[in-house]
């Protein structure tokens, strides 16, 4: 059985200006689902990728808004260029870069969770 783990990205308050997190993969890991939603009816986008092509992953998804998530659950979900519509394979050692994208009327309470599994 493959282990599955989450990773919680949540700005507190209205955005005021672009976010982006890193971190480096612990080991192998695979990206199977994200889900992502603000409180407003502003929607701005979320990119998930690496320092080198920062939507190598997913490119720019819409946040649900108005507290209701988006989410993406399917391989073909997955449309950066190195995923290339499957679940992205994340080598050991990779540095992650999520980006948060403000819309042009700011975001509230953004929140995106990233699921993962071992492999």
């Amino acid at each position: 059985m493959m282990r599955v783990f989450q990773q919680v990205y949540i700005v507190q308050g209205t955005l005021a200006a672009n976010h982006t997190y890193n971190f480096v993969a612990p080991f192998n890991i695979q990206l199977v689902h994200v889900s992502l939603c603000n409180s407003t009816a502003n929607a701005g986008t979320l990119k998930v990728g690496t320092q080198a092509d920062d939507d190598a992953y997913l490119a720019a998804e819409n946040f649900g808004v108005s507290s209701v998530p988006a989410e993406v659950s399917t391989p073909a979900g997955f449309d950066g260029v190195t995923a290339g519509g499957q679940y992205p394979h994340i080598a050991d050692g990779t540095n992650v870069l999520i980006t948060i994208t403000n819309s042009g009327t700011a975001m509230a309470g953004a929140c995106v969770v990233l699921t993962f599994t071992e492999g």
